[in-house]
């Protein structure tokens, strides 16, 4: 019997990654354990933030933002078509957003203002890590040690995390194809990038799958070890994501929604419709969701805002505008809010997920205040986050806003960063998730203040053997 070499590394990766540490394998949701779902959307190429809100007619730093973005078509209008949307504190936000502004304004969606690293860094590639290895270090405080650690943060949560069953198919999935660092050296996390094909190869052969399966079923039930058990929770996994996505496609799921709820498509250049990336991978999420197969922690990766030249905040020909960054936004929120429907059960199935769901976006820094000469904006410093979920304290703006004004500007030229992103993140794991194991999820950081961003009860964060350094004002 021969099997396929796609077929094998397919059933191997997932025995791999299905985990070969029970440990790591959680079970269903049930009486005492936490079942909240978290789903970390990626950013990836530095979104620029002053281009998805910014200052608003009669914002005391409305003159110091068009001062600074010169361009009209990275400067966000305050009149005409397509002025911002009215936000609170005097800001706006991009009309492109326009299905963001309605999660907004139901409650269900929050920002936060200058959010960064602890210590500016404006390579893609270094903060990225920082970002999801959760140690940037803390030059501030002194603290020795390594900048980086072996595992991501979400890896460290599950491992460190007391309120989960001992038993979950599919505790971990990232919609890439292979395995985010927010999740590395983890052993529970699935990369299903096309569920589709999370499968062994087809054959000609009627029986073969079967015969495959039933093989490795019973190799791995002889097996006493850990990869024994691991080996037969992947089977596991393969038999249901094979039945939760057979027979009915993601882009067939989204036709059968009713219109209304339907995620965002387009027209490829051969002439098919097609599902938008991002509307792909959140029918992934919702479909595991719904079909109650224990997933907790995710993580979606959406790229491409690395806008240097062309940033095109407007749509395409409002002020020379090639509406690059306009289009991408307005996928993305369109996206966003199909998928929040679909939670809610306005699509076609009635149960409603909001409170369990959590959604945090993230971008690795955020872009200069300043446009540059290609009416672009070049890497900076401070950055928005976005939170959208059922226990959201939304419609309304969470953190400092550090100002636009020249005293306000880090190097005369970035937002300043006023809060650390493990504030935020770090709020999230306590209130939501559950875990105050901070002294594992977030080494080295001691400064936790809980901002009010997420609803949930606040537990004392346990900072491992350095417990003692906790902040006096949380204290």
């Amino acid at each position: 019997m021969t099997i396929g070499r796609r077929a094998f590394l397919s059933g191997a990766a997932s025995a791999a990654a299905i985990g070969s540490n029970p440990r790591l394998v959680f079970g269903q949701s049930g009486q005492g354990f936490n079942d909240e779902v978290f789903i970390y959307v990626f950013m990836r190429g530095g979104l620029d933030g002053l281009s998805l809100y910014a200052p608003g007619s009669g914002h005391p730093d409305r003159g110091n933002y068009e001062g600074l973005r010169t361009s009209e078509s990275v400067r966000l209008p305050v009149s005409g078509p397509n002025a911002v949307l009215p936000l609170a504190d005097g800001f706006g936000l991009n009309s492109a957003a326009a299905p963001l502004h309605d999660l907004w304004t139901e409650g269900d969606l929050g920002l936060v203002h200058a959010v960064g690293l602890p210590i500016v860094n404006r390579s893609h590639f270094e903060a990225e890590r920082f970002i999801e290895f959760g140690t940037p270090g803390n030059a501030e405080r002194g603290i020795p040690g390594s900048r980086l650690t072996a595992d991501g943060w979400l890896t460290r949560h599950l491992n460190s995390a007391t309120n989960l069953p001992p038993v979950i198919t599919l505790p971990a999935v990232v919609t890439e194809s292979r395995t985010t660092l927010s999740f590395l050296r983890s052993s529970s996390v699935v990369s299903l990038r096309s569920p589709g094909i999370f499968d062994f190869a087809e054959t000609t052969s009627g029986n073969i799958e079967e015969q495959i399966e039933d093989a490795l079923q019973a190799i791995y039930a002889q097996d006493g070890t850990d990869l024994g058990a691991a080996g037969d929770l992947a089977l596991t996994a393969l038999t249901q994501v094979e039945e939760i996505f057979s027979g009915l496609n993601n882009f067939d799921y989204n036709e059968s929604l009713p219109a209304s709820a339907r995620y965002p498509t387009f027209v490829a250049n051969n002439g098919q419709t097609r599902l938008h990336t991002i509307s792909d991978k959140l029918i992934t999420l919702s479909r595991l969701i719904k079909a109650d197969v224990g997933l907790r922690v995710s993580q979606v990766n959406v790229g491409g805002w690395d806008d240097h030249t062309d940033l095109g905040a407007l749509p395409e020909g409002v002020n020379d505008s090639s509406g690059n960054y306009y289009n991408r936004i307005e996928t993305v929120s369109r996206a966003v809010e199909a998928f929040w429907n679909d939670m809610r059960g306005m699509a076609n199935d009635p149960r409603d997920f909001t409170n369990r769901v959590t959604m945090v976006f993230q971008s690795e820094f955020g872009r200069r205040a300043r446009n540059n000469n290609d009416n672009g904006t070049d890497h900076g410093a401070g950055n928005m986050m976005m939170l959208l979920g059922g226990n959201v304290n939304g419609g309304q703006f969470h953190g400092t806003w550090p100002g636009l004004g020249p005293d306000d500007l880090q190097n005369n030229s970035d937002l300043r960063i006023t809060t650390d992103f493990r504030q935020v993140l770090g709020e999230v794991l306590i209130r939501r998730l559950g875990n105050n194991q901070f002294g594992s999820v977030f080494p080295n950081y001691y400064d936790f203040e809980p901002m009010g961003v997420v609803d949930g009860p606040l537990i004392f964060p346990d900072y491992g053997p350095d417990n003692s350094l906790f902040s006096d004002s949380f204290e």
